[in-house]
């Protein structure tokens, strides 16, 4: 009790010393800030087939296998995937541009499929194309041409198209699929090994249309 008093008639004393002072000014209140506005949001672009051509090496595509195991090592057959253009003293002039697709597989297992693929928006497309180099013709088939424009998968050698021979002819041919597919999935182009022999084969253009 005798606390509060004490304090009530500090609280008097106070009030008297202030008289005749000047009231500090409040702050001007600020207007109340406008909501940020968001920058308009934009629509997704389809996702279109890029570096069909491989000029940018292998930008835009990943590199994909499915081989048997190697007898000689503890790993897999050995395969390589690059870009050439016509430097390469082992490489033919690109179908298209500058560069094409060099695909190598150690196919003396009689078997492996190696390719290079990537996601793209099949909805406008019902057709896909690449152009495939053979170095002589000859009735014996030592690799087929690996095709897939599909549903995303994980992809293995069953998956794709391999009923056209890459040995059918000379130079560069074009080989076209169906696109069955309406909406996002893959494209993926590559060759299968169905001879025993190490083997290295060109792609070029690829394309949809």
């Amino acid at each position: 009790m005798r606390r509060r008093r004490y304090l009530a008639a500090l609280g008097v004393t106070a009030s008297l010393g202030l008289a005749g002072c000047r009231v500090a000014e409040q702050p001007t209140p600020t207007e109340t800030p406008t909501e940020t506005e968001r920058p308009p949001t934009t629509t997704p672009q389809p996702m279109r087939l890029q570096n069909g051509s491989f000029e940018d090496g292998l930008d835009g595509w990943t590199v994909g296998k499915d081989l048997p195991e190697d007898p000689n090592s503890d790993g897999l057959v050995e395969t390589e995937a690059r870009p050439v253009n016509a430097d390469d003293p082992d490489a033919p002039a690109a179908a298209d541009g500058d560069h094409a697709l060099s695909l190598y597989i150690d196919g003396r297992q009689d078997d492996g499929t190696l390719w290079v693929q990537q996601d793209v928006d099949l909805s406008e497309y019902d057709s896909l194309a690449l152009d495939v180099h053979s170095d002589s013709e000859s009735f014996t088939v030592v690799t087929r041409v690996a095709a897939y424009a599909g549903p995303r998968t994980d992809l293995v050698e069953g998956t794709f198209d391999t009923t056209q021979a890459v040995e059918n002819h000379e130079g560069w041919a074009t080989y076209e699929y169906p696109v069955d597919h309406d909406g996002p999935g893959i494209v993926a182009v590559g060759i299968s090994v169905v001879w025993e022999s190490e083997v290295t084969r060109y792609l070029d253009a690829v394309r949809l249309s």
